[in-house]
């Protein structure tokens, strides 16, 4: 046996299997796989033990039954491995295929070989997929640029490691790619490093297992120092994955315990800086990493912690100071250089002024260059601290788009029935949206993200949303929030979703914080209010009311309106409507939130068949910013992507057809027919978005595939609207039972006391 490969485990059941996937596909098979369960559930262990049965490779599972974490996990799994070399993987990470040879390759006499490391949020099919795309396009920066952001505590480019020099020894080398393959001290780690079995127990090398958080840095220190032995495989072959959902399955690094971790970094660094003396590069490479981590982690720690806590950290770190390099000290500029001179002489209350004053000088700066700054700024410092407005409601459709949806009938509902009772204030999105708004009532009108944006957000005491406020919202005592949402969920949301693929990976994190803000939160049905319950994590006020942006599908008599709008848009009031309202696909964008989109249908062929009798409105997504010129089809076809409001659209029309778009449940309530065209039903089922509804048995219409089963479909609508009637009967049921007409009376008469 060539190569045991130790893997620690401890529940996480969402990222073992991409783990052990990558094992089974490497090119070189002479291995053995020991998972160590750390205190793990039953159920987790079983299944565990059932994938054994049919591993391609021998596959151990141990469960740890004395003491207990990742220290203790691994040292067991060493001492039950049988290969000539064990091999340290964590059991949410994944190596590419040819990364057990291409470690093989460079461990002919060699007692260590190490690895570079790429990071990910994403499992391998996504990862391998667009991984680094999607993650750029959903946060403006690539994964390596957001380490360093999650790492910073203060501004300090001048810690940047530049200019490094290649390294003369081959021991050098692999020392320089395990200090600096991570951003941060504390990630210094032996994950991907390849160790001969027998040089580990001539030396009789353990983890130490007290620690919690950073048993590989000494370690890792350990195995490299202990010989002249090392090499390095110069690939990448180890993906290092983050973790997207840090409120139910946090990494350790992602654990909230400064206290601990600063004295097991403290600790750390005193015995790596024994290990590594006499070795002069080293040393200041080591230094100059905990440099970095003095300045971003231990002297901001004194300004939070107590004034005990201060003092003990700061008697720890005060043994670690002196022995810093003069050379590594050298390298250290400016602010970094006078807080280093500063901790030797002063206390961790002085330093906890020192560091707050340069913070204040930071954000100084930021707000005297920049306007956004500025404007957050003011909100925090200024705006939330003035008097609240108990008569101001602040409304917000889909991020200030356009006037529509749920908050648009709540806000005349309340000019129609307590006029001059409220001021309202309409967010939009920019001035040409602002500027072409025609609101049927008095209302301020400001741009998101503007002063008064800021000025208003932090003062009125109702706010009305249909989507998520910014994550540096301030909720003010007396502040109502009322969030109304913006369908019932189909595709799998926040805390359902296994990868996260069409937001910031910190997405669930963030979203666990904005829905701690709000006051209530409606729902369309009870499906939809468990969904909530669990996706949101949302334990708050639920509005069993229906949707207010529904109420409208429920008038008596609807002719009226349905000839104003087909008038208001220039439709022939003789011609029938077919609604086609798709949604947009995860993996075809441009930038965040502006995705493509790709006509599937025929137009010609519809227009052909169907033209004299019907007429097509396109009404794609508000995330898609393809205008798909539909001027061929003059007459037939009308793209009615910028109509404000859906629910107009569904009175005039006969028909609709969608695919994974919400729409269908809302539409629903007409009790009209639905036709279904899921022509890549497979990939946004099973690699795009998970589905809470088993579509193939609950959809009230059929799942069509192409143009022509549209048009056979369309032909023989009284047919389908008697096969799918008994269904159609189901689904209203589970879906539109609470929206009567009055959701809009109800809500406003919980949130507003009326």
């Amino acid at each position: 046996m060539k190569v045991s490969v130790i893997i620690p485990y401890h529940n996480e059941r969402k990222y073992i299997g991409d783990c052990l996937d990558s094992l089974e596909d490497q090119s070189v098979q002479d291995l053995e796989a020991i998972v160590v369960c750390d205190h793990c559930e039953k159920e987790a262990v079983l299944e565990l033990r059932e994938r054994a049965n049919e591993s391609p490779f021998p596959l151990t599972v141990l469960e740890l039954t004395e003491g207990q974490g990742t220290a203790a996990a691994r040292n067991m799994g060493i001492q039950n491995s049988q290969g000539e070399y064990v091999l340290f993987l964590d059991c949410d990470d994944y190596l590419e295929t040819y990364a057990l040879e291409e470690l093989l390759l460079q461990a002919e006499g060699k007692d260590v070989v190490y690895a570079r490391h790429a990071k990910t949020w994403y499992g391998r099919r996504v990862y391998y997929d667009n991984g680094k795309q999607l993650y750029a396009q959903n946060t403006g920066k690539s994964v390596e640029e957001d380490d360093e952001e999650q790492d910073s505590d203060t501004d300090n480019d001048e810690l940047e490691l530049q200019g490094e020099q290649e390294p003369e020894s081959e021991w050098l080398r692999t020392f320089h790619v395990l200090i600096h393959n991570c951003y941060s001290f504390q990630e210094i780690t032996v994950l991907g490093m390849l160790v001969r079995k027998d040089y580990i127990q001539e030396k009789d090398y353990l983890f130490e297992e007290d620690y919690t958080y950073y048993a590989d840095l000494p370690y890792a220190m350990l195995l490299l120092c202990g010989t002249e032995n090392a090499g390095l495989v110069s690939k990448t072959i180890y993906i290092k994955r983050k973790h997207n959902d840090p409120i139910n399955l946090p990494s350790l690094s992602q654990i909230s315990d400064e206290k601990k971790k600063l004295t097991e970094g403290i600790r750390a660094y005193l015995t790596m800086k024994e290990l590594v003396k006499g070795r002069e590069e080293a040393e200041v490479a080591l230094d100059r990493k905990f440099i970095k981590y003095y300045v971003k982690k231990i002297s901001p720690y004194y300004i939070t912690a107590s004034r005990k806590d201060a003092e003990e950290i700061y008697h720890q770190a005060s043994k670690c100071l002196p022995l810093i390099t003069e050379p590594a000290r050298k390298r250290a500029q400016g602010y970094t250089r006078r807080l280093l001179k500063a901790s030797e002489k002063e206390g961790p209350a002085k330093i906890a002024k020192r560091v707050s004053r340069h913070s204040s000088l930071q954000t100084l700066r930021r707000v005297l260059t920049s306007r956004s700054a500025m404007r957050k700024y003011l909100y925090r410092k200024v705006f939330s601290r003035m008097k609240m407005m108990d008569n101001v409601v602040l409304l917000e459709s889909f991020f200030g788009r356009n006037y529509s949806d749920s908050p648009k009938y709540i806000f005349e509902y309340l000019n129609q029935n307590y006029p001059g009772q409220y001021k309202y204030v309409w967010i939009f999105s920019n001035s040409k949206r602002r500027r072409e708004e025609k609101l049927p009532y008095p209302s301020k009108k400001v741009i998101r993200f503007s002063l008064r944006y800021f000025y208003y957000m932090a003062r009125v005491k109702y706010i009305v949303f249909n989507g998520r406020q910014p994550q540096y919202f301030i909720k003010r005592k007396g502040n109502v929030f009322l969030e109304t949402w913006h369908g019932t969920p189909l595709k799998k949301l926040v805390f359902d979703m296994d990868e996260v693929t069409t937001a910031s990976p910190l997405y669930k994190k963030q979203f666990y914080i904005q829905t701690r803000s709000w006051d209530y939160l409606v729902a369309p049905n009870k499906f939809s209010e468990e969904v909530f319950r669990h996706a949101f994590m949302y334990d708050g006020k639920m509005l069993e009311t229906g949707y207010p942006r529904n109420d409208i599908l429920h008038l008596e008599d609807k002719s009226a309106l349905t000839t104003e709008i087909k008038k208001e848009l220039g439709i022939d009031q003789n011609k029938k409507v077919i609604l086609y309202a798709p949604t947009w696909r995860d993996d075809e964008f441009y930038a965040s939130a502006q995705y493509k989109f790709t006509l599937q249908l025929d137009m010609d062929k519809l227009k052909r068949e169907l033209g004299d009798e019907y007429v097509l409105l396109l009404r794609t997504h508000y995330f898609v910013v393809d205008n798909l010129d539909l001027s061929p089809y003059d007459g037939f076809a009308y793209n009615v992507s910028q109509y404000n409001d859906i629910a107009r659209l569904y009175l005039i029309s006969d028909v609709l057809i969608t695919d994974y778009s919400s729409v269908f449940f809302d539409y629903a309530n007409l009790r009209r027919p639905m036709l279904f065209f899921t022509y890549d039903l497979e990939k946004y089922r099973g690699v795009l978005r998970g589905f809470y509804v088993d579509v193939e048995e609950e959809l009230p219409g059929p799942m069509l595939f192409n143009t022509d089963e549209v048009l056979n479909a369309m032909r023989n609508l009284p047919a389908i609207e008697e096969e799918y009637k008994e269904k159609y009967d189901r689904f209203y049921e589970k879906y539109c039972a609470w929206e009567d007409g009055n959701a809009t009376r109800k809500v406003v008469e919980t949130v507003f006391g009326k």
